[in-house]
This record gives C-alpha cells, structure tokens and sequence, in this order.
C-alpha cells in the first residue's frame, strides 16, 4: 500500500509557492472563461486526477444498453474483468473459461435495501473528476466551459463476488485476460439519471427527474445521461422495478501480483483422492465455531455457482472438523456438497460419484434407480467441463426448460437446441422408462420454441418450431397444408407470436 506523505504548517505554504514556480502567486496560472482556475493541471490532485487507484468505485455513467445488457450477461456466470487506465474503462468479455463457468469466480445473489435518492452536484472539473471519472471524455469540455450538471441516484441492491481477491495467476491460461488491472468485486444496482443544470435551479428540492412517480409518468426535466429508469424505483410490481436493477455503480479491486495462495484447488488433478487439497488454510483459527462459518460459506459459494471457491472453504471446514470431513462418504451431507461443487469445479464424473456416495449415507432408505436419478438431477444443475453426451443431452432440455420460466437470449435458446437435436442421434435410452431420452426428440421444439418466444423472438421461435415438427403428426396430411397446420398448432401454443 503506498504510503502518502501530510505536510502542513509553514512547511506546506512553502511546497505551494515553489509548485507555483517564479513569483509564488496561485493567481499565476490564470483562469478560463468559466473562470476555473488553469492550476488545477499543475497541482498533485490534478496530475492523478485519472488515477483508477483515486477512483475504485466508478459510476457506469458512459454505458448503454448494449452495454449493460452485456455486463449482465458476464456477471450472469462470471466475475467481470476490466482494463482501466486513465479515466477509460474497458469490460473484457473474453476474461472467462466458457468451458467452466465460474472457474475465476462468481457473484452471490442480490442483497436488497430500503434505499434512498442521493444527488450530486458537478460544478467544476475538480468535482467531476473526483466523481464521475468516467463521464470526462463526454462532460469535461462542457464543465470546462461553465456548464453545471446534476445527478441523481437509487441504490436498489449490491451484488459482491465469491472471491475476496484474483491473482495474476489465475489469469495465465485464459487468453481473453491479458490486460486485465482489475476486477469487479461488487456493484450496485439501481437507477440514475444525469443532466446540465443550465436551465434549471441546481438546489432544486425533490426529484429533478421523476423519481418515485411510476413508470407511467414522465420524468420532469430531459436526462443527458441515464441508466435504468428513476420513475420505477418505487414501483410496486417487480415488472416495473425491473427499471431500477440495472448496474449503475462498481467496485473494483486490483488484480494481485504473483501466485494465488489457494493455488493448489486450480490445480489438483482430477481424482477423488486428491479433492481434499483444494486450497491452502490457515493453520490456527481462534474458535471452533469457525468450522460451522465455512461450511456456511462453502454453501454460500455453491449457490453462487463458484465450485472451486466452494471445495476451498470445505477444504477449511474439514482442517477444523476432521471427524466430519466433507472428504468422507460417512460424512453423509457435507460429501453430497462437495459432490455438487466438484461439478461447478468442472469435474462432473467425480463430482457425480461424490454426490452418489453422500446420498447413500444420509438418504440410504431410497433405491439404486431413484439415487441414480438424484444424481442426474444434479448433473442437469450444476456439471461443466467435460461431460458425457447423455449428461450434455440431459442439461440442454433441462436448460430450455428453465429457460422458458427465467429469461435467456435467443441465441442460448439456438445453442440448447442445437445441442440437443445433435445428441438426440446418438445417445440411446437406458430402457423404456427413460423417459426423456424416449420422448424427447417428440417434444424438443415445442421447448425450444418456448425459450425463444420468452428471449423475445418470434421469428426464431417459428423457425426451431417448423424446424423439430415431429414429421409422424403430418404423414396424413396434403403437403399444400402442412405449413399451414404447422402454423395454427405453433400460434395455439405462442399467443404472444400470433400473427
């Protein structure tokens, strides 16, 4: 941590008129039209004024849609990673494993507050550099030319990464990384509208732009920049709220030099044996309650989907538990966790046994067939990596069909089925009463059409519809009205892409 030097007294009168050169005068400088001083340049302030290590915690002002929609693509399975130099910010889409998602990290769910309106006030550079570091390139010439803005903000949630800390390391063997500073720990979801104060009373009370009054209503003066929508954060209806969760705010922290210390959990190979030297722990822990947080944390970590943060905090759990090690099978719960974080870790076959022998200790009055079943349950939710075809198949139908309930875009919706319908060619079911292997090639477009219609596209939808019609429900039919009847029974199904 840099180390910062305080002087004060005549010692620090003296820094300033030697800073000021010849003459000592902070007038020397001179002034613009706005009648902003010219020395702010010359000060320390001034000279860092980009510093990403002076402004960690940037609001997104520069994004739009595309943007955001982008953002919360990543965040939807990863960690986000970013170039940030200067006052210029870069989103490195390509910083992720897209065969192990979470493999760097995840994010844990939302945590939402009561919230409240805050405004702020950019009447000169200073301000806005120290503020709004990211809006400089679009707003600097107009603060520089005497134009005040006003901004104003609602915090809905915050959202915060299972890792406390990313190390170069971790960022080797991932191409998309070079040239990753930072990484996004947290950030605040919300809404915020910004705009010029020229025309308008800076210390104007209440809401300059809507806030509270609905969606409905029109916002009372035009935003030169927004994201969200303001009018909706006091909505009543999740439909509506939908306007006050988007990112507006993150917290970055510096990608750390050198080797992670919990190296060994990236690194293990990938039999069960090995999965108890997933990470390296302290060895002294003040309480012994500390076993029981992190197996909390552990789970906390499962649920953000971060496998390997998970079997770290296991590894910890079992230091300080060794009677209830997560290692062994007699252990009964704690294995069947770390049979589902081995998946997310991208290890499904291992994973997979895992689970099987933590079911049969502590859910041993159940069958072969329904603990056999249990554990493809769990596959569908949670393996990565390398994966049988039947576990690829299995998780693709699975994916349309949760897609149909939580929104995916339509090229996820093209990708399952894509998947699917190759897989289905080869992969036989084990017997009658494997049902989604016997019936599924008669049900996989109507699913998939289902997705697309939910990501918004008609057009896509119609066309996996017509694409996967099982042809035995037109053999009886003239060939001059099989699109036709195709058509009718797709609209019966999609009133939303009736024509």
């Amino acid at each position: 941590m840099s180390k910062k030097l305080i002087v004060s007294g005549p010692a620090a009168y003296l820094l300033i008129l030697a800073a000021c050169g010849p003459g000592g005068a902070p007038g020397a400088g001179g002034s613009r039209e706005s009648g902003q001083s010219k020395l702010m340049g010359e000060t320390f302030a001034g000279k860092n004024k980009c510093n990403p290590e002076n402004h960690e915690r940037p609001f997104i002002i520069e994004w739009d849609a595309t943007d955001m929609s982008q953002f919360e693509s990543i965040a939807a399975n990863d960690v986000v990673f970013v170039h940030y130099e200067g006052c210029k910010l870069t989103v490195l889409d390509s910083c992720k494993d897209d065969s192990v998602r979470g493999a760097l990290g995840t994010y844990k769910p939302v945590e939402w507050t009561s919230g409240s309106l805050e405004k702020m006030e950019i009447k000169s550079e200073a301000e806005l550099y120290a503020n709004l570091p990211l809006g400089v390139a679009s707003l600097g010439g107009r603060v520089s030319g005497g134009e005040q803005f006003r901004m104003e903000y609602y915090v809905a949630g915050t959202r915060s990464a299972t890792r406390p800390a990313v190390y170069s390391s971790d960022l080797k063997k991932v191409a998309g990384c070079k040239g990753a500073t930072h990484y996004v720990y947290g950030y605040n979801l919300g809404a915020f509208a910004l705009g010029s104060a020229k025309d308008q009373s800076i210390s104007a009370e209440g809401s300059l732009y809507g806030f509270g009054a609905g969606g409905s209503s029109k916002k009372s003066s035009k935003a030169d920049k927004q994201g969200g929508d303001l009018t909706t954060c006091k909505s009543e209806t999740a439909t509506e709220i939908q306007g006050c969760k988007v990112p507006i705010r993150l917290t970055l922290r510096k990608i750390e030099s050198g080797e992670n210390p919990d190296v060994a959990a990236s690194k293990a190979p990938e039999t069960d044996a090995s999965l108890n030297k997933a990470a390296q722990v302290e060895a002294k822990f003040e309480a012994s309650g500390e076993a029981g947080e992190r197996f909390k944390s552990a789970q906390a970590k499962h649920t953000a989907r971060d496998g390997k943060g998970c079997l770290a905090e296991l590894d910890a759990h079992d230091k300080l538990n060794p009677k209830n090690k997560s290692t062994e099978p007699k252990s009964g719960f704690p294995h069947y966790l770390r049979g589902q974080c081995v998946m997310l870790a991208g290890q499904c076959d291992a994973g997979k046994s895992i689970a099987r022998k933590g079911l049969m200790t502590f859910q041993g009055d159940q069958s072969p067939e329904q603990i056999d079943g249990h554990v493809e349950a769990l596959a569908k939710m949670y393996c990565q990596g390398k994966m049988s075809d039947r576990d690829t198949l299995l998780q693709a139908l699975h994916n349309l069909t949760m897609a149909t309930i939580n929104k995916k875009d339509a090229a996820y919706c093209q990708a399952q089925y894509d998947t699917a319908k190759r897989l289905f060619k080869t992969v036989k079911p084990k017997d009658e009463d494997d049902t989604q292997i016997v019936h599924g090639p008669r049900t996989l477009f109507d699913q998939a059409a289902r997705c697309a219609v939910k990501a918004g596209d008609c057009t896509l939808a119609w066309k996996l519809y017509k694409d996967g019609y099982p042809v035995e429900l037109l053999k009886n039919a003239k060939p001059d009205l099989k699109e036709q009847i195709m058509r009718s029974a797709f609209e019966t199904s999609n009133q939303k892409c009736k024509k």
